[in-house]
């Protein structure tokens, strides 16, 4: 029983800590995006005034590697989900083992509770029919 509650905690553990790592790529990707909003944007204002053709080159320089930062972090969050989702299935299977045997020791403890009722019930019965046939017998004589 403490095996597998310490392998559902250990589960458990994981699961939280995929959780942890995807939010972790989703709030850099959107500050990636964040970035290539604002790249975009100044380049734009830029255009509106007068714009160098060395600095533009830069820009788009910068923009083209935001956007490859973007893929890579997409791609690890993608790779990320599908550790969490994986680890989220094993604490499920690792709470469902720990439950059924829970439920199973629940079970056992109930029928043994029972069956020590029964016996103490019989015992009681014997003691009665025996008190019951020692007084017919001293009553008789």
């Amino acid at each position: 029983m403490q095996l597998r509650k310490a392998n559902r905690e250990k589960a458990l553990h994981a699961y939280g800590k995929a959780i942890h790592e995807s939010e972790q790529l989703e709030n850099d990707l959107a500050r990636k995006k964040s970035a290539l909003e604002s790249l975009q944007d100044r380049i734009k204002q830029k255009r509106s005034e007068y714009f160098f053709g060395q600095e533009e080159e830069s820009y788009q320089r910068n923009i083209a590697s935001v956007k490859n930062d973007i893929l890579s972090v997409h791609k690890s969050l993608k790779n990320s989900q599908q550790i969490r989702e994986a680890k989220r299935k094993l604490f499920l299977k690792a709470e469902a083992e720990f439950k059924s045997l829970e439920k199973l020791r629940e079970r056992q403890k109930v029928e043994h509770d029972q069956s020590e009722q029964k016996k103490e019930e019989s015992q009681i019965d014997d003691i009665i029919s025996a008190r019951f046939s020692y007084n017919l017998k001293t009553s008789i004589s």
